[in-house]
């Protein structure tokens, strides 16, 4: 393993040299007074360690953190600080230890260990991340499934799997950490909330390292930001496959079906968070505008019975749809089944009553009292 230290104090950047020789089993590539100087090297040295004071000035040691993890995401942070309160930020930029001054020798054996047992574990879980499948499923709950055999990604609590959901939401963009804070732990006073925070994002992290695959969160001075790579999310997948909706031959009936089929629930459904109803209604939508096109396509096609049974998979979706309640009529209409177009009707007027308050639209009362005008007692189904 080898190792930068960086420290504004020349005593204290002797004394961590001085230390480190002294239990061994670590190269010292570099020694810096300043986070900048340590940058213009990290390209050319290569550590697998930063010991990083954090009480600098110019940049201080949170902020080079940042830079350090963008150069080279590989490097282990260690920070060292004099103040036990900056110990929790340390779980922000998601270091590996942290050590307060003045560094005693047996605490810095103890992280040596640490960088010794994470550089094991990362081994196999960086072999893994490139063969690795992995996939985010967001229709019905959230889920993050990963290796053969399937496993999921484990939330420690509640709280983690929301703030993974929300970032997942905002994927590519960053969220301001006060937002998240207002979203999650609204009731707390901002030094607790900002702690659970850290943590939690920290709790993630370790969650998705063990895992070894390609999600990462990034952290920014404002937020923190979401980044999937090549991790396949069974939303945007459903959304990249959809079929066009200008084409029509029968040959596309099939790729419509299992496209609608592949909409296995509303968008973190189980979960029901607020923020994501906008999300959950434009996908709705989306799914019952093509399955309505399947329907018609399916009746065009000769083959009205298949399309009635798409209306009727609609309307157990979108039971308080008039429109799809007037498809099924009239499809029923067409295949001379009279029974049941009087019981759609009934279950319309019912519905309106219950959830509206008004009988249905004069649209729909005109079209079904002309059609019992025109056909006889006879022609009703028994």
């Amino acid at each position: 393993m080898k190792c930068i230290i960086v420290d504004d104090e020349p005593l204290a950047l002797n004394d961590m040299e001085r230390q480190l020789k002294k239990l061994g089993g670590i190269e010292i590539c570099g020694k810096f007074g300043n986070a900048k100087d340590a940058l213009d090297a990290l390209g050319a040295l290569e550590p697998n360690v930063v010991f990083l004071d954090i009480d600098m000035p110019v940049m201080n040691g949170l902020e080079a953190a940042l830079h350090f993890q963008e150069t080279l995401p590989g490097a282990r942070i260690v920070f060292v600080t004099a103040y036990r309160e900056h110990a929790l930020r340390a779980f922000e930029v998601n270091a590996l230890d942290y050590l307060l001054k003045p560094v005693l020798l047996p605490r810095l054996a103890q992280t040596l260990q640490r960088l010794e047992t994470a550089a094991s574990a990362s081994a196999p879980a960086n072999a893994a991340s490139g063969g690795v499948d992995a996939t985010i499923r967001c229709f019905r709950s959230l889920s993050v499934e990963y290796g053969t055999p399937p496993s999921q990604l484990a939330w420690r609590t509640n709280k983690a799997q929301e703030l993974f959901a929300y970032l997942l939401h905002r994927r590519g963009q960053q969220t301001r950490k006060d937002t998240l804070i207002e979203l999650l732990w609204p009731e707390l006073a901002p030094e607790r909330s900002y702690a659970l925070l850290y943590t939690t994002v920290y709790q993630l992290r370790k969650s998705i390292d063990a895992a070894g695959i390609g999600i990462r969160i990034l952290n920014t001075k404002a937020g923190y930001e979401l980044v999937t790579d090549d991790i396949v999310i069974d939303v945007d997948e459903w959304e990249r496959r959809m079929p066009p909706a200008d084409d029509n031959p029968p040959d596309l009936l099939q790729r419509y079906e299992s496209w609608l089929d592949a909409f296995t629930g509303d968008y973190l459904e189980e979960q029901d968070y607020e923020w994501a109803d906008a999300e959950r209604r434009r996908l709705r939508i989306l799914w019952y505008r093509y399955a309505l096109r399947l329907a018609a396509l399916l009746e065009e096609h000769g083959m009205p019975e298949h399309g009635l049974d798409w209306l009727y998979r609609v309307q157990a979706r979108f039971p308080y749809s008039e429109e799809v309640c007037f498809l099924i009529m009239k499809l029923h209409a067409a295949l001379g089944e009279n029974s049941m177009v009087d019981q759609q009707y009934s279950l319309l007027v019912k519905m309106s009553e219950e959830q509206y308050g008004q009988p249905p639209s004069a649209e729909i009362a005109a079209w079904y009292a002309a059609r019992r005008a025109d056909i006889t007692p006879q022609t009703f189904d028994p």
